[in-house]
């Protein structure tokens, strides 16, 4: 088997449909003609193809079943649906930040979608920072004034916020802290936890509600009008692992 055959093999519609057919059950060979609604000759054709890249398997049964290597090879399928389905994004945007054991899971972002705008996408993150329940973990390039007062009460309330920050607002950062627990004595000790790296180069976040990111252009600069967002279980688990890469990277004030 060479990659160049595999990849053909794996371009053909009817042959995919066929393998995902038998990812959820073994099909007798009527069953996969009535199934994908092709003739008997072209189910022969495609199976015996299938069958020659020991993508599948003819049991004693009778039935037609998936091999362990059919299975491997469609659970990578996603991630390049997902990269080609949004090619555009993925031209204008340096994905070289994100590790790559998370490149290789980028099958985990296809119930994913894009809010564009500016202005749409800081206020999809405010709304989310409002409506926070349990814990709320951020990686940002800049600091917004007009939040930390938003931060401090959702703290009181018994959230937990985690956020990442430039180096350059770490001075900052201390003198707005030290202020607020001097003043209010009720608020709960390490309820806000504040990191920094010398560079931020992804921004997101990731709640109990859902996550998101943003990327940078291939030039290097934030992204901020084009964020990636969802609240599926695969898509939040993937924001957080992207954020505990970096908060285990990230220097504490």
């Amino acid at each position: 088997m060479t990659l160049p055959k595999l990849l053909f093999e794996l371009s053909g519609s009817t042959r995919l449909e066929i393998l995902h057919a038998l990812e959820t059950a073994p099909l007798t060979f009527t069953k996969i003609v009535d199934r994908m609604k092709i003739t008997s000759s072209e189910a022969s054709r495609q199976i015996e193809r299938l069958s020659g890249m020991n993508l599948i398997e003819k049991r004693a049964t009778g039935n037609y079943a998936i091999t362990p290597l059919g299975v491997l090879m469609l659970s990578f399928l996603p991630g390049i649906d997902f990269v080609h389905k949004n090619h555009d994004f993925f031209l204008a945007h340096d994905t070289a930040p994100i590790p790559h054991e998370l490149v290789m899971r980028f099958g985990d972002l296809s119930g994913a979608t894009f809010i564009k705008g500016t202005i749409e996408a800081m206020n999809f993150m405010q709304e989310r920072l409002r409506n926070v329940e349990r814990y709320h973990c951020g990686m940002v390039d800049g600091l917004i004034d007009s939040i930390i007062p938003m931060v401090v009460e959702r703290a009181k309330s018994g959230v937990t916020f985690r956020a990442i920050l430039p180096e350059t607002y770490r001075e900052k950062i201390s003198m707005v802290m030290d202020g607020y627990r001097t003043a209010d004595a009720t608020m709960p000790p390490h309820i806000i936890e504040i990191r920094t790296l010398p560079i931020v180069p992804i921004c997101g976040a990731v709640t109990d509600r859902g996550g998101g990111f943003k990327l940078p252009f291939t030039d290097g600069s934030m992204d901020h009008s084009t964020m990636v967002v969802g609240d599926d279980p695969l898509f939040c688990r993937w924001c957080r692992d992207l954020y505990t890469h970096y908060w285990a990277r990230a220097d504490p004030i």
